[in-house]
């Protein structure tokens, strides 16, 4: 007859060894989280890649074209509409996706992007929008895309990728950053701004409306684009020159063309 310690001590092992095999046989129970921020390493620097892709084109005209889409958040059979269009129209350059890339910005909606977007025919980059910022997004999305301000040239135009989100960032936008790169707009025949809000919008207060607006008139920048209200508008906004478009969301296939010439440029909303 074994003793009580020793019937203790069998049940104590037996126990130990039921855990084990169901913490093994279950080990993928605990392996996603909704809110898991590792990004795939084929998934990272997306931004960096498209941008080698925009230098390496080849133009031979001042005229051109670029897209602008926005506001995805869960339309994602709009989006795939929308590329599908893009694709077929040989005078777009380039696309730009102007924030809220996803709704909760979990890491599977970043997911379901990229895999919509690789079908793009043409290269794209990505602004950060406020919905991005939820739950771990911006950990995602500086992952998968990278800097949340950036900028780049193409055919001796200048375009500035702005973070401007203020209430799910929990931070100022950069706007010394922002003024610093538009100190050399001399040089360039046009200069474009795109941020996902809007100044005149609803995360802007009255002072950093004033100094958005103040640093785009003081360095001639023709044209500043966003998302963010989901609905159409364009011309001026202050007693400047500066235009203002805010490009409607994805609830339907819509996006916008913007066909520049050497001083000038065009927009064309298209409604699938």
């Amino acid at each position: 007859m074994c003793s009580d310690m020793t019937l203790v001590k069998i049940n104590r092992i037996i126990v130990l060894i039921s855990i084990t095999i169901f913490l093994v046989a279950c080990d993928k129970i605990f392996e996603f989280s909704p809110y898991e921020a590792n990004v795939n390493t084929e998934l990272k620097e997306t931004t960096k890649k498209n941008l080698q892709l925009i230098k390496d084109i080849q133009l031979n005209s001042d005229t051109f074209s670029f897209a602008v889409v926005t506001d995805n958040h869960y339309h994602y059979n709009n989006l795939r509409t929308v590329i599908d269009d893009i694709n077929k129209k040989d005078d777009i350059m380039f696309v730009i996706f102007g924030g809220d890339i996803a709704d909760q910005a979990l890491l599977k909606e970043y997911e379901i992007f990229y895999d919509i977007m690789k079908n793009s025919n043409k290269p794209y980059i990505t602004v950060i929008g406020n919905h991005d910022y939820n739950s771990n997004g911006e950990i995602v999305y500086e992952q998968m895309f990278g800097d949340n301000n950036y900028s780049f040239e193409f055919n001796h135009n200048k375009f500035v990728i702005f973070d401007d989100v203020v209430w799910e960032s929990n931070k100022n936008p950069d706007f010394v950053w922002l003024s610093t790169q538009l100190t050399n707009n001399a040089l360039f025949k046009q200069v474009f701004v795109i941020a996902h809000i809007p100044p005149f919008s609803d995360q802007f207060d009255s002072e950093m409306e004033q100094t958005y607006k103040e640093i785009l008139q003081e360095n001639n920048v023709q044209l500043s684009i966003h998302g963010h209200v989901h609905g159409y508008s364009y011309g001026t906004i202050y007693d400047d020159n500066v235009n203002y478009l805010t490009v409607p969301w994805l609830k339907k296939p819509t996006y916008c063309i913007i066909k520049v010439h050497n001083e000038s440029f065009d927009i064309e909303l298209i409604e699938l």
